[in-house]
């Protein structure tokens, strides 16, 4: 009998700027793997004047495939969530995801509308595992 074997894979994320909207690779991956849990947690909350900063996690073409805007409370420090994903995706439905081709997970994070606020951090926790060599 064979067991799927789950990694864990743990990442602080901060912005390059907070008042740039920015893509930034977090985690590679290759084909052949899938996406299990994921979870996110501010560690470190956003903090300014104007439109909130937005956070979402995704891949190429789908930037919230695996974290939807407004699933994390980027502006409260503790806030973790379990993503969910974006409804034009498969994350949301299937709870896991597999990468047919190399690729790279993203933040997608959109900046505050002020210039003038705290950046903040989030941790990503994401378990992976190979299912096909």
């Amino acid at each position: 009998m064979s067991f799927l074997n789950w990694q864990k894979f743990t990442v602080l994320w901060t912005p390059n700027s907070y008042v740039a909207n920015s893509v930034e690779a977090v985690m590679n991956v290759q084909s052949g793997y899938v996406i299990g849990l994921i979870i996110c947690r501010t560690e470190a909350a956003f903090d300014g004047t104007g439109t909130a900063a937005i956070f979402e996690l995704g891949y190429g073409s789908n930037v919230d495939e695996f974290l939807d805007a407004g699933e994390l409370d980027e502006e409260t420090a503790g806030n973790m969530v379990r993503a969910i994903g974006a409804a034009d995706g498969s994350y949301d439905t299937n709870k896991t995801f597999l990468f047919t081709a190399e690729d790279t997970i993203d933040v997608n994070f959109t900046a505050a509308t002020g210039a003038d606020g705290t950046v903040g951090s989030v941790r990503i926790i994401i378990y992976w595992a190979k299912v096909y060599p």
